[in-house]
């Protein structure tokens, strides 16, 4: 492909741009994607050079990584000839562009190259929305200068590059997102089991190591790599006491917990991309043993698909090595005693002599990807005081409860989650603390009553400012929307379900000798508090919904009993717009709360994220709040102070 296109017919002309585009259907990679466009143009206008530039996603900036002679450059939309010819849709031929007060002359100064003639022609796609534009520079032709007949070549060449650049931008995001999918429903489905997602992380991590050990190919490899963290999808149908049972399961249990295999092939299988195809093997097969004991299906040896044998090594090697609620992490010394003795039985043979072929990246990758429970694996006697977090987001979803806090066998604040995260538990509640009147604070109040009618033997106080309290009784427990349980009697006649008790902000009540509570006003679309949770000498403070921090931070900068914050941060900060409306925080909003922070020897927490953009607002708490150092909880954590 280095003739150019001087002499070229049209049938000529036709034939070089299919040979190049079929060129471009090999490739995945969007850098090589626009080299060989490039090159694609330069041959058809018998340029010297050829750049295709592309318009950034916020529509601000243009920018090539590849251009022949040039490293790679970005800069404003509008800048210079190829900035012009975009912001005007216009296609521009030049002869000398040092004549052209447009041209910047920076790019030549820095290489020692000499700019002569230029074109520049913009592309569009399907939709008439300008995606970049081709740019061709100094023409071969012994007049040294580009003429109609080139223009029409690159204008003939820059539509189908606009369509391939759509097309494989297309491509890429599907792939994108079955990639984000399959890692995010493998780690609900490990959240749900009280694990963190760095577990699929590592299993990932593994899994790619064992293959190319293997022999499989590098895009085999990386294929097991973004479906292993599928493994245990099917955990999501798998009853909640079951799958967190401290202990060992008896002979029910066990059958119920071995059908979550068969439960992830099912949901996967019916598929036919390749990333769920794989993922439905790594589902179904990963319990299989090579002495053929395992299950579903009792596959023996290499009849165990490599996916499969591959991700039984990965996933139990980091299960032994890992915290979990029925065990503490072995040592390694004992991991590597039973990959031993399970040689040839449990495992491949020749994956576990690969493990420990590989053992130093395997450790390493445990290294760069820890788990942090939060204390919820410390021992109680090394806790002096604690909270649990029964709901930490947001909203309702599968796997993701709403606000509450769990302080003592009494105490509460806030009843977003009560149920599923207490049970029988929160039938020995008494005061429920509440931060403000919207549903996602309040909902399990109407159910506790519901599911533990006959156990309950002492009236539930619901604590809260006079116009939250207000707000309940007009709105929620008024016999419309839910029974009056304020008129409805306890099944052992001591007195009503529940009652209402008005509480002042910046009072201390006594919840015990050793604990209190008081309430602190907050910042939010209904009358609202935060609450400071105090036990001996320690307290922990929590916002619930807020937009201003300021009393939070003046009361941690001037109570030193306060070690530890819970803040909320609802949204990503480009919805920054529907945060500040309906009151709540972003990571880049939350960050500039912070700078009032005065102390440097707190723990801060986030809670109440939406589900929806955790893994954004995750990285974006990294990028705004790394001063601070911030934990994201989860449901079911424990939070020490």
């Amino acid at each position: 492909m280095t003739k150019y296109a001087r002499n070229l017919d049209a049938n000529d002309i036709l034939e070089l741009i299919f040979v190049y585009l079929t060129e471009v259907t090999s490739l995945r990679n969007h850098d090589d994607i626009l080299m060989v466009l490039a090159d694609m143009g330069r041959t058809l206008t018998s340029a010297d050079r050829c750049t295709v530039w592309v318009v950034s996603d916020d529509k601000r900036k243009i920018w090539t990584k590849v251009a022949h002679g040039i490293d790679p450059i970005e800069i404003p939309i509008h800048s210079g000839i190829v900035g012009t010819a975009i912001a005007n849709s216009q296609k521009i031929m030049i002869d000398d562009v040092y004549q052209d007060d447009r041209f910047n002359p920076d790019v030549d100064k820095k290489t020692g190259y000499k700019t002569k003639s230029m074109m520049v022609i913009p592309m569009f796609n399907s939709d008439d929305e300008i995606i970049g534009a081709f740019q061709a520079i100094n023409s071969r032709r012994e007049s040294g200068v580009f003429d109609e007949s080139d223009m029409q070549r690159l204008m003939l060449a820059s539509t189908y590059a606009a369509e391939t650049l759509a097309s494989a931008r297309l491509t890429q995001e599907i792939e994108d997102t079955q990639r984000e999918v399959v890692f995010t429903m493998g780690a609900v489905g490990e959240s749900r089991s009280k694990e963190t997602g760095n577990h699929v992380k590592r299993v990932a991590e593994y899994s790619k190591i064992l293959a190319l050990a293997y022999g499989l190919s590098q895009n085999q490899a990386e294929l097991l790599k973004q479906a292993s963290p599928m493994h245990d999808i099917g955990k999501v149908a798998i009853p909640d006491a079951v799958l967190n049972k401290p202990g060992r399961f008896n002979d029910q249990e066990r059958k119920i917990m071995d059908t979550h295999a068969e439960l992830g092939y099912n949901m996967t299988n019916n598929s036919q991309r390749p990333l769920l195809k794989a993922a439905s093997i790594v589902a179904y097969e990963h319990h299989e043993k090579y002495n053929g004991k395992g299950y579903p299906q009792g596959k023996i040896g290499e009849d165990i698909h490599i996916f499969g044998r591959i991700t039984a090594v990965a996933d139990v090697f980091d299960a032994l090595g890992s915290d979990r609620v029925y065990k503490k992490a072995w040592e390694d010394e004992k991991i590597l005693k039973l990959f031993k003795e399970e040689r040839g039985e449990h495992f491949d043979p020749k994956l576990v002599d690969l493990l420990f072929e590989n053992i130093d990246k395997f450790f390493a990758v445990r290294d760069a990807f820890k788990d942090e429970y939060l204390g919820s694996h410390i021992k109680e006697e090394d806790v002096r005081n604690k909270i649990t977090v029964l709901g930490a987001f947001g909203t309702k979803a599968k796997g993701f409860g709403t606000s509450s806090f769990y302080l003592n066998e009494k105490n509460v604040i806030d009843a977003g989650n009560l149920l599923a995260g207490l049970e029988e538990k929160s039938a020995k509640i008494e005061n429920i603390w509440i931060t403000h009147s919207h549903l996602d604070h309040i909902c399990d109040i109407a159910y506790i009553i519901d599911n533990y009618y006959g156990t309950i033997d002492k009236t539930i106080n619901l604590c809260g400012l006079p116009a939250t309290l207000q707000a309940l009784q007009k709105h929620f427990l008024n016999d419309l929307i839910w029974p009056d349980f304020s008129k409805i009697t306890l099944a052992n006649k001591t007195g009503m379900c529940i009652s209402y008790t008005e509480i002042e902000v910046n009072k201390q009540y006594a919840l015990s000798p050793t604990e209190s509570i008081q309430a602190f006003e907050t910042d939010h679309t209904v009358p609202s508090c935060g609450y400071i949770y105090k036990k001996n000498d320690t307290a922990v403070l929590i916002t619930a919904d807020t937009y201003s921090l300021d009393n939070a931070l003046f009361l941690a900068n001037h109570d030193l009993s306060i070690k530890s914050l819970v803040l909320e941060c609802s949204f990503p900060s480009s919805m920054d717009v529907l945060a500040k409306e309906s009151k709540h925080l972003t990571p880049k909003l939350l960050s500039q709360m912070l700078e009032g922070l005065q102390r440097t020897d707190m723990t801060i927490y986030i809670n109440h994220v939406k589900p929806l953009f955790l893994e954004e607002i995750t990285k974006e708490i990294e990028q705004y709040c790394v001063q601070w150092k911030p934990k994201i909880v989860k449901d079911g954590e424990i939070i020490n102070f």
